[in-house]
């Protein structure tokens, strides 16, 4: 079954003005559940179910590969 994975950003609690962008696409309900993250609506993928890991991540891979 494909899903629609979505990049992600978590606000650090110490500092408003910093922003951590993860290095995972996820489903929405795993993102939903972090303390302080925000889903990116504009960065998604659809990908397999079978390609997502326990949590309904999938690594973000780098350009050159």
């Amino acid at each position: 079954m494909k899903l629609t994975v979505f990049r992600y950003k978590v606000w650090d609690h110490q500092d408003d003005d910093h922003v951590h962008v993860a290095p995972y696409y996820a489903i929405r309900e795993y993102i939903e559940h972090l303390e302080g993250a925000t889903v990116i609506e504009d960065d998604h993928l659809e990908v397999d179910e079978s390609d997502l890991d326990a949590h309904g991540r999938i690594a973000v891979r780098d350009e050159g590969q």
